[in-house]
């Protein structure tokens, strides 16, 4: 249409973000097919015993989402987790909407989702601010999740 060129087109594109973001993905990939991801969930919720409280279950699997989330994209975290909270929860709807909600925490860094990414560059951003803002942030959602997931979702359901 003749708003840009392509040459002004080519030159805004920041091969920070895009590199950054390939190299995530690749991580995602690696801890995947690795089985490096469901390693480290096997040894965190197998750390809580064989028949864990449903609200501590529910607790750390939204932390643990929220972690992973932060340094892998949202996608490949949910997609990672979501199989291992399916064995683990057993049907407890809160469980597996914890890991799903606790996966799209990728507040804390810029590397979490592409969103982030993007404007690290452009509003000169560090890793500490995204820490500054998106750790208040996923205090929030913990806590309202805490609340609602188990009232939402039932762990046994009638």
């Amino acid at each position: 249409t003749g708003v840009i060129s392509e040459k002004d087109a080519l030159k805004s594109i920041d091969l920070k973000t895009i590199f950054l973001f390939g190299g995530t993905l690749s991580l995602a990939s690696a801890l995947d097919k690795t089985g490096a991801g469901a390693e480290i969930a096997n040894i965190v919720i197998g750390a809580l015993g064989e028949n864990p409280s449903p609200y501590v279950l529910t607790l750390v699997v939204f932390l643990l989402c929220c972690v992973m989330t932060n340094f892998m994209s949202n996608t490949a975290t949910t997609a990672l987790m979501v199989p291992i909270c399916l064995s683990i929860a057993q049907g407890m709807g809160a469980v597996l909407m914890a890991c799903v909600i606790g996966g799209s925490c990728a507040y804390a860094t810029p590397i979490g989702m592409p969103a982030n990414t993007m404007v690290v560059s452009a509003g000169g951003y560090t890793f500490k601010d995204y820490a500054k803002a998106g750790l208040p942030l996923i205090l929030i959602a913990t806590v309202v999740s805490m609340v609602i997931l188990p009232i939402a979702f039932p762990f046994f359901p009638q």
